[in-house]
């Protein structure tokens, strides 16, 4: 390893208790050797990563209910979280929710679940077990179906926004998904590994995890050559991340005490502060007239400033103790993962496989909790088709509709003028909103219902192939993101008013 002179930093940072600079610290490894751990990762990723046949299996228990909600009681049902996103792991829900006026709720949950539980033994080939209603602030119906956990709420708009965001800094990062892929990963070593992953026990929430990582792609995306890289950087900065005094946001750390103030960051980042302004004012909903202020930051013992509403903690789900277990497991991750990258050659190989042992025991040996028919196993030199893009656009289309169906009518910034090398997604964005509303009025005046399912185009909401380039491995990860910082100013959008 010391005989070659290629190497590759990996910034370090770490929160000091009376400042909000940050400490590096560098681990260097050889290029070469770091290549070859990137792509035992990947094959490790093949393995847990969503897939065709995964894909295929979830959209049809997703159709089946959407089916059957539209059918029986003529609702809208969208799909949000990680299953559109295309970051679910084997063992991962599917999130569903409906669109129905707020003060029907209740009376529709309940309607729901009885008609989920008369599904149970019925003639339909989808096995519906498990149901039962969590009468929460969140109303929530959880049920099984194909022995896949399904969680179904009400106007859950605010998992569409995010839908939408993570879906556009995805391909805004570029890499090959380097942002999803990475989320993938650490995901598996959270959830299977460390066993710190899940809202509802008390630890982190997938959504607090994806802005976690984002953090560490934006402030150090020079230095990620792949999400092995973006595993070693998380762990090691959230292992020193000083919890007590800071809270995380996307463009870096900011001291508790100066909340709900958040100073600006001198850090270099992929995404300024100019392209989550833009964010928050496209994937945002408005703040129920229930919560006090919109401005006050509820400080817990895990803080997480969610970019997209700067009043809500993606970390209040983390208990005190189980913030304890949390630091454990990140600096202990770190540890085991500095040995594995420190040892030659083909030992640095079944090492990290090693450090993944019981995401390969449950989904490497050829079955996966949420297919069927066998798969491929890890370790054959082989993997099942995968495509990890979303639909930008039915995500987008989801939001919109949504919005309009509670009344929303705002004014939006709608970004143009963008140059070539920017994201297809503002595009999306433009395009829907000038012509949407067009559309809206043609299918009215041609007798046709103005519904989502006439909204969709044929490929819909679920997933969407489109056609796959070969690429080598080097060339996947030697792509530059897409350039933000052109993103305009509202001195230079066009201001458009959008009626549904």
């Amino acid at each position: 390893m010391a005989d070659l002179q290629e190497r590759m930093s990996l910034s370090s940072s770490s929160s000091s208790s009376s400042s909000s600079s940050l400490s590096l610290s560098t681990m260097a490894i050889d290029g070469e050797l770091w290549m070859v751990a990137e792509e035992r990762a990947q094959e490790i990723l093949n393995a847990i990563q969503p897939v065709f046949v995964s894909d295929k299996s979830r959209n049809e228990i997703i159709d089946y209910v959407q089916t059957l909600i539209k059918d029986r009681l003529g609702i809208e049902v969208f799909l949000f979280g990680s299953v559109p996103l295309k970051t679910y792991l084997p063992d991962g829900d599917i999130d569903l929710t409906v669109l129905t006026p707020q003060d029907k709720e209740e009376d529709l949950a309940n309607a729901l679940c009885s008609m989920l539980r008369a599904e149970d033994g019925g003639e339909s080939d989808f096995h519906v077990t498990d149901v039962q209603y969590i009468p929460a602030q969140v109303k929530v119906i959880k049920c099984s179906i194909r022995n896949i956990a399904v969680d179904i709420s009400f106007n859950q708009m605010a998992g569409l926004c995010a839908l939408c965001f993570l879906e556009q800094v995805d391909q805004i990062f570029g890499k090959d998904h380097l942002f999803k892929r990475s989320i993938i990963l650490i995901k598996a070593w959270c959830y299977y590994e460390s066993r710190i992953l899940g809202a509802n026990t008390g630890l982190i929430s997938t959504y607090a995890l994806a802005v976690l990582v984002l953090h560490i792609i934006n402030i150090s995306y020079s230095s990620l050559s792949g999400p092995l890289a973006v595993l070693f950087k998380f762990l090691d900065y959230y292992a020193s991340f000083d919890w007590d005094s800071y809270c995380v946001t996307v463009n870096g750390p900011v001291p508790i005490s100066s909340l709900p103030d958040m100073p600006c960051n001198d850090a270099e980042v992929v995404l300024n502060e100019k392209f989550f302004r833009e964010c928050i004012e496209l994937y945002s909903v408005p703040t129920k007239a229930v919560e006090a202020n919109g401005h006050y930051f509820p400080v817990k013992h895990f803080n997480i400033v969610d970019p997209l509403k700067h009043s809500n903690n993606l970390g209040r789900s983390v208990t005190k103790g189980n913030l304890q277990r949390i630091r454990h497991a990140f600096t202990l991750g770190a540890r085991k993962l500095k040995d594995v990258l420190s040892v030659p050659g083909e030992a640095m190989g079944w090492k990290l496989e090693k450090f993944f042992c019981s995401s390969l025991e449950r989904n490497g040996k050829g079955q996966r909790q949420d297919v069927e028919e066998p798969v491929v196993a890890f370790g054959t030199g082989r993997a099942e088709a995968s495509e990890l893009r979303g639909d930008f656009e039915g995500y987008f289309k989801s939001l919109v509709y949504g919005k309009g169906f509670h009344g929303e009518t705002q004014h939006k910034w709608i970004p143009q003028g963008q140059g070539q090398d920017h994201t297809s997604s503002w595009d999306i964005v433009r395009w829907f909103v000038a012509g949407q509303k067009n559309d809206f009025h043609r299918r009215n005046m041609n007798g046709s219902s103005n519904s989502l399912q006439n909204m969709r185009r044929s490929r819909g909401t679920g997933t969407y192939i489109p056609e796959m380039s070969q690429q080598s491995y080097t060339e996947r990860f030697s792509g530059k993101p897409s350039t933000v910082n052109s993103l305009p100013s509202a001195s230079q959008s066009q201001l458009v008013k959008q009626n549904i």
